[in-house]
């Protein structure tokens, strides 16, 4: 009997899913959907279906199907495929949470003073048994008195607001964990229960082992109370879960009675990168995907240095020409643009793009750093979104799009204000002349970030946010001239250092930030592929705890890690490989990892004993 075409082989996957997705004997499910193997096409096709069979009896009932997605990339696209059907609601974990617990106010009131509560007491009990007033005092004496401020002004608070953006910091803002874990508390009960089943009979999770936990407790435990009128579809491989705010061990925790499909094949990658994946899968769970017939062969090399990452940027150049010659692929040696870099961590991308001056300072900040990679930092939100557009626009020489940039941003064309002004034709010189002030500022020159934001704010172009007006205002700032544990005064050393750097690196940071340039994290492309892939692995320069490649690639002792993973726990070595495999599932034809390490020969010699690769791949430098 002949096999059934590449395209045909997890096809019985869609018809079971298709089988659950029938509302008058719903079923949820947990679909195992490996690297490349098509989950959003199943999930749109899926989708597809629904909207056909269901769409009179939803519509008639007022209810809607929920998608939830793990990133504002991830919900556009898949807005795209079913062409913006409002029957569906396709939203992040975060606004879905939001629009769950919003106008609860008063629940949202109390919840907050418990947390509040119970918050101030761990910091009391810690400063309470402080060795004499510390760098740790410090902060908790800080963080204590900041959250007796909030908890006070509590009840003066009518109502509660949340921005997803980060940009809106209004009285009564609710930080991103706090709608999560508020929503995961009220979904536990009525009315919030009742109301999530009455409005959406199905939820589907793209990336559900990365969903925070507190929410799909939550799920988990609506389905087992309305498991007969409500359906809820788990997507994802746990070999994907990279964050640590996803639930440990989803698999176990799904119910016996749920259906289980699993996808076999890799559509994106070529035979010998599937089979290196498959190698670093096989220590975890087993699953083993299949390649496609028509995409044989690949390429996958392991350079490895004990040179350090001082002359990185030159270094992986040379490998990448090398990798010209192994390929017969002459894009590898035309630049980063023609290859995907894969780096650890954000700031190993800012210093080899050239804009850790911008970067660096909000990273180092912890108060800062979260809402910085969230992407929900309101001032960086700002320089990206309001003045680069404007900067773009006026260098262009196009004054049509000068002037529509300015019109949708700037304060002196609202509408409100220029009904109250008799000068309003001066308003709007005024911004034309600001807008052009700026460009001519930027035309043949790139100064320091300070003399932009002083243009913007003497032309009132911007409503400029108050954490760059304030930073503005000080000159000369002694990095170490301030309190530890003073946020106020750490958050406005880390502005007043992001002023001194030249605006050329606002740009450039956000082009990484929107996926356009050459450089990536290991864990933001989960869910893209590239022709051609350099992972860049270095643990010393990211200079982290959460992940260490040199335990899983034998270098450092791991019994800590094997003790933790046979009762059940996460390690720092379980972490590291999932997200190794994450990386190396990216390469659709040809991939390269570049391995900094303290001891070279350690590495190959791991790698080869786990058939990773083989000797004739691997290239000490």
């Amino acid at each position: 009997m002949n096999e059934l075409p590449d395209r045909l082989v997890d096809g019985w996957v869609d018809e079971v899913i298709d089988q659950c997705l029938h509302l008058d004997a719903p079923q949820s499910f947990f679909m195992y959907a490996g690297a490349g193997s098509g989950k959003t096409r199943s999930l749109v096709e899926a989708l597809g279906k629904l909207r056909l069979r269901e769409r009179e009896r939803l519509v008639y009932r007022g209810q809607r199907i929920a998608v939830i997605t793990y990133t504002n990339a991830a919900r556009d696209e898949i807005l795209r495929r079913i062409e913006f059907d409002p029957l569906v609601d396709v939203s992040t974990i975060h606004s879905f949470a939001w629009r769950l617990i919003q106008g609860f106010d008063d629940e949202i009131r109390q919840w907050l003073k418990v947390s509040i509560e119970e918050s101030m007491a761990k910091l009391a009990d810690a400063m309470g048994r402080a060795r004499g007033v510390n760098k740790t005092y410090l902060k908790n004496k800080a963080d204590y008195e900041r959250k007796e401020k909030r908890l006070e002004a509590l009840d003066s608070m009518q109502s509660f607001n949340y921005s997803p953006s980060g940009t809106e910091r209004l009285h009564g803002s609710l930080t991103h964990q706090e709608v999560i874990d508020m929503a995961g508390n009220f979904l536990q009960k009525d009315p919030l229960r009742e109301v999530l089943v009455d409005l959406y009979p199905v939820i589907l999770i793209d990336e559900s082992q990365d969903t925070h936990e507190e929410m799909m407790e939550a799920l988990l435990s609506i389905q087992a109370y309305a498991g007969g009128r409500f359906a809820l579809g788990l997507l994802g491989d746990t070999m994907q879960r990279i964050y640590t705010h996803g639930m440990p061990r989803l698999e176990a925790a799904v119910p016996g009675d749920w259906a289980r499909p699993v996808k076999v094949m890799n559509h994106r990658s070529a035979e010998r990168i599937v089979r290196l994946v498959n190698n670093i899968r096989t220590e975890v769970d087993g699953q083993q995907q299949r390649s496609r017939v028509d995409k044989p062969g690949g390429f996958a090399r392991l350079f490895i240095t004990g040179l350090g990452a001082a002359n990185s940027l030159e270094l992986e150049e040379k490998i990448a020409r090398n990798m010209a010659d192994i390929t017969g692929d002459a894009k590898w040696g035309h630049g980063p643009e023609q290859r995907k870099t894969l780096v650890l961590e954000h700031r190993m991308a800012s210093r080899r793009l050239g804009f850790d001056g911008v970067f660096g300072p909000l990273y180092e900040t912890e108060t800062l750093r979260t809402s910085l990679l969230d992407g929900v930092l309101g001032p960086v939100n700002f320089l990206v979104d309001d003045v680069l557009p404007i900067v773009a626009a006026g260098l262009s020489g196009d004054e049509f799009a000068l002037v529509d940039s300015v019109r949708t941003r700037s304060p002196l064309f609202d509408v409100k204000a220029l009904a109250g002004r008799a000068d309003q034709l001066d308003a709007v010189r005024a911004a034309g002349d600001g807008a052009l002030r700026l460009s001519e500022q930027l035309l043949d020159s790139d100064p320091p970030l300070r003399e932009v934001i002083s243009g913007l704010r003497d032309s009132g172009l911007l409503a400029i946010p108050h954490a760059l007006l304030n930073a503005l205002e000080v000159q000369e700032l002694d990095d170490g001239a301030f309190l530890e544990g003073d946020r106020a005064a750490q958050e406005m050393l880390a502005w007043h250092r992001v002023l001194r750097a030249p605006f050329s690196q606002v740009r450039a940071m956000a082009l990484y930030a929107r996926g356009l340039s050459a450089f990536d994290t290991h864990q933001g492309v989960k869910g893209l592929e590239f022709p051609r892939v350099l992972v860049v692995i270095s643990d010393d320069e990211a200079n982290g705890f959460t992940f260490s490649y040199e335990k899983v690639f034998g270098v450092k002792a791991v019994d800590k890690d094997v003790e933790k993973e046979a009762v059940g726990g996460d390690s720092q070595r379980a972490q590291t490989r999932r997200l190794l495999y994450v990386t190396c599932s990216r390469a659709e034809r040809s991939l390269a990892l570049m391995v900094y390490a303290q001891n070279p020969e350690a590495v190959r010699d791991e790698v080869i004993r786990k058939e990773w690769f083989s000797a004739d791949e691997i290239v000490l430098i």
